[in-house]
């Protein structure tokens, strides 16, 4: 079977909520497929991606989007008036990772920050952020083109998805630092939305493995590009 058709882009009018998410590790198999199908008529799910667009304040993914990421997706990017959710998954196996991990997670200006669940041996990591268009269209604009879609896909590459969505890239590099033990993505959302609210008493009685120096130039260029999107509110 071979692509019939792919048009690429992301919807975000600012009164909808949108949804994309990737696997990266794994396809989906075909059970999981018709699992995830089953979640909108609309919904048009490959083994690799699936779209959700709701319009209006009470329609909305049903049952919300965390066990999407807590079962099948590693990668997921959300709009919604503005607001947007990064969320990369991955492996945890150990306690210890666990715990290191769950420091990291803060709420800061707007309640804006970084949010660390634990499903299984899965950790899901959210970013909550806005987001400054001028600075983040090259990155949500992909080319141009109207909300994708697939038909009768089977055989679309990872790297396709990846070469074709420049924020599915952007956050598989994060999420492969994050496996890594890299957690600078985290001190990025810490300066733009911890920083300018938790002084360095906070951060030490909070024991928030953060603190109120930030050097940019040192930080890989996917996270430079990830700073300079960040915006607040």
């Amino acid at each position: 079977m071979k692509i019939i058709s792919l048009r690429k882009g992301f919807t975000s009018d600012h009164s909808s909520t949108s949804y994309e998410f990737l696997a990266v590790a794994e396809p989906l198999d075909r059970q999981a497929i018709e699992e995830v199908s089953s979640l909108s008529s609309r919904a048009q799910p490959t083994d690799r991606t699936v779209s959700f667009i709701y319009h209006g304040d009470f329609n909305d993914l049903p049952g919300g989007w965390n066990p999407l990421m807590e079962e099948h997706f590693d990668i997921m990017y959300s709009e919604s008036y503005d607001w947007w959710t990064f969320a990369v998954a991955f492996p945890v196996k150990t306690e210890e990772q666990r715990a290191e991990l769950a420091e990291y997670e803060f709420s800061g200006l707007e309640d804006l920050g970084v949010m660390i669940d634990f499903h299984k041996e899965r950790a899901v990591v959210s970013f909550y952020c806005t987001l400054d268009y001028g600075t983040a269209l090259p990155v949500l604009d992909n080319q141009g083109r109207d909300y994708r879609y697939y038909e009768e896909v089977d055989s679309f590459e990872l790297e396709d998805y990846l070469n074709n969505d420049r924020l599915f890239k952007l956050l598989s590099e994060v999420r492969q630092q994050l496996i890594t033990g890299d957690y600078r993505a985290f001190k990025v959302f810490w300066d733009v939305y911890g920083r300018p609210l938790y002084d360095e008493e906070a951060i030490q009685e909070l024991k928030l493995p953060y603190d109120n120096s930030f050097d940019f130039a040192s930080l890989p260029d996917n996270l430079k590009q990830l700073w300079n999107m960040l915006a607040v509110v």
